[in-house]
């Protein structure tokens, strides 16, 4: 099987006519993609302040987000948008991975899992991650002390252990490192995606060496990517069957910029099976393993 596979995209619609988002999807399904993974996000009671400090600060400006379009988008809003996609005539599948964010751990997830999702999504933002991504503490939007969040980001992990779903995971490696060994020592078969290289391809490089079910995505990378990209053609040829396409794009600004990454992978001149793996296989096994 031929195409793309982006496995990295959110949805958070946020207000958008959803009449654009449905032609930017069919530009990518014209430009060969098969697959896209979606992140809608659900706000698991919170207001919509709450809702906004969810979104890192660089999507809150690139969308103009405010507490009023906030309101608008939630789970709902991806389930009417997927049901209308699927009654057309489509050869782009769109996945969802329902974006656990704001869950406590607690709550019995059955009213949005039940949705019929492909995947989880989860992050891990605490105080230390505040300056990076601009935005506060996960754990203030359901009010959990730092041991209580800790302990709800230990049952996704679970969750998805038990669902037998794949799970991907958003990590500073720099600031996390340790906890996540310790959940991926704990569901060694889980089939984990930690995006963005971890922000450290060594550490990434580390722990793709000690646990084979791991994969990274090159979400968000572009910009460094493009200023060195040897260094990253490197990584891909050190680890060809564990970085998948992915692009961070989301659904209230424009899902079009898929595209670049794409063609940022076709530059690095990789030998053509690699490649593939790259654009498509390496995700194909990810989400269908």
């Amino acid at each position: 099987m031929s195409g793309l596979i982006d496995v990295h995209a959110h949805w958070c619609l946020f207000g958008r006519k959803p009449a654009e988002v449905m032609a930017e999807l069919a530009w990518l399904e014209a430009g060969g993609f098969e697959k896209v993974v979606i992140f809608p996000m659900p706000g698991f009671g919170a207001s919509p302040e709450k809702v906004l400090d969810m979104v890192p600060g660089a999507y809150r400006e690139l969308t103009g987000l405010n507490p009023a379009r906030t309101a608008s988008d939630d789970l709902e809003s991806w389930l009417a948008f997927e049901r209308h996609w699927r009654k057309q005539s489509h050869t782009l599948a769109l996945l969802s991975f329902l974006d656990v964010r704001a869950w406590d751990g607690r709550t019995d997830l059955s009213p949005w899992w039940g949705a019929g999702h492909a995947g989880l999504k989860g992050i891990l933002v605490e105080a230390e991650d505040s300056a990076k991504m601009r935005m506060p503490p996960m754990r203030e939007v359901p009010g959990l002390s730092r041991a209580a969040y800790l302990d709800a980001q230990r049952t996704v992990f679970d969750t998805a252990r038990r669902l037998d779903t794949p799970l991907v995971y958003h990590v500073d490696l720099t600031l996390h490192a340790g906890f996540v060994e310790e959940c991926l020592q704990a569901f060694p078969r889980l089939r984990v995606d930690i995006p963005h290289c971890g922000f450290s391809r060594k550490r990434m490089a580390a722990l793709l060496d000690r646990h084979p079910a791991l994969v990274t995505d090159i979400s968000s990378l572009g910009p460094y990517m493009e200023k060195d990209p040897a260094s990253y053609r490197d990584f891909i040829l050190d680890y060809p069957g564990r970085v998948m396409l992915g692009s961070d794009a989301i659904a209230s600004h424009d899902l079009r910029v898929v595209m670049a990454y794409v063609r940022q992978v076709r530059a690095f001149g990789l030998p053509p099976d690699i490649e593939a793996g790259v654009l498509a296989g390496n995700a194909r096994r990810f989400l269908e393993s």
